[in-house]
């Protein structure tokens, strides 16, 4: 995987161009929006940081703490028509997909199960779908695609291209894989395009809240073999404090897990069905001050 972003330059008359022909020397960006005009639905050029703030909110699943995300669409059958769409009240894609991309000479936008199944899933789809997401902590600029989203290396330059060319921090953005599968076809990606992964934007970081909440139970420490033997038992009351992250664990009050997990590990959705917190915390398993309260009751 390309970690490390490489420039083919020609020169030409008026400055250095990518060998793909799109200008790094062009006009410095300007704010898109009117000054106090925070809350617009959409914006086509996020010109600098009060455009997209103006646009952003929290992910929907934030694994990094610091986390701001924009739903970017791409509208194939309108001229590659580029939308930030306002993420506070437009949540979803096709919350605003039907609301601005359908109708009026414009394709219908079906319902939603239907948008779901072709916008993440055909060769042939209409919307390239994805978020423009600023992590905080290690400064990083990324574009993402949903972790179960089919696009073709292909339909992930263009996407890239279009929002790169209509982001003031442009120059700095970088792709994020969210998935083994969105990284294997992350691969066939040129070289213009940098990819960062997931282990590169949590270095630095030690802690990850996946699923918030507060919770009663008793503090244990379960290694791989506890789990994968059954030798130890793991009770509801107990907040357990885990060497690996494993693919099933019964109902218990709260997971702390000593690596790290992509918001759609198996433990990370069950915790969300239970209600139970869950989070990350680089070596908790051998954490002296976790290990102080081995076995005591404490709030989570």
């Amino acid at each position: 995987m390309k970690k490390f972003l490489y420039f083919s330059l020609v020169f030409m008359t008026g400055g250095w161009l990518l060998a793909c022909g799109e200008d790094l020397n062009r006009t410095p960006f300007e704010c898109s929006l009117a000054p106090g005009n925070t809350d617009p639905d959409f914006v086509s050029v996020v010109g600098c940081r009060s455009d997209y703030d103006a646009v952003a909110a929290p992910p929907l699943v934030a694994a990094i703490p610091g986390a701001s995300s924009v739903k970017t669409i791409v509208d194939q059958n309108d001229g590659d028509r580029l939308y930030f769409q306002n993420s506070r009240r437009y949540p979803i894609h096709w919350n605003f997909a039907s609301t601005h991309c359908s109708g009026n000479g414009l394709p219908i936008v079906p319902t939603l199960s239907q948008f779901n199944q072709t916008e993440y899933y055909s060769p042939d789809r209409r919307f390239l779908l994805g978020a423009l997401n600023y992590y905080e902590g290690p400064g990083v600029w990324a574009y993402e695609i949903a972790p179960y989203d089919t696009a073709s290396a292909a339909m992930i330059l263009k996407a890239f291209r279009r929002i790169r060319k209509n982001l003031w921090v442009g120059a700095d953005l970088r792709f994020h894989p969210t998935s083994d599968t969105v990284a294997r076809e992350a691969e066939n990606l040129p070289r213009e395009v940098p990819v960062i992964t997931t282990d590169e934007l949590f270095a630095g970081i030690d802690y990850q809240p996946l699923n918030l909440g507060t919770s009663m139970g008793q503090l244990r420490f379960f290694s791989e073999q506890d789990l994968s033997s059954g030798t130890k038992y793991l009770s509801f009351r107990d907040i357990a404090v885990l060497e690996t992250v494993p693919n099933d664990l019964s109902v218990c009050s709260g997971t702390i897990t000593a690596e790290f997990q992509t918001p759609l590990a198996h433990i990370n959705v069950l915790a969300q069905n239970r209600g139970t917190p869950n989070m990350g915390l680089r070596g908790a398993f051998d954490h002296p001050e976790l290990r102080a309260l081995e076995d005591k009751w404490v709030e989570l």
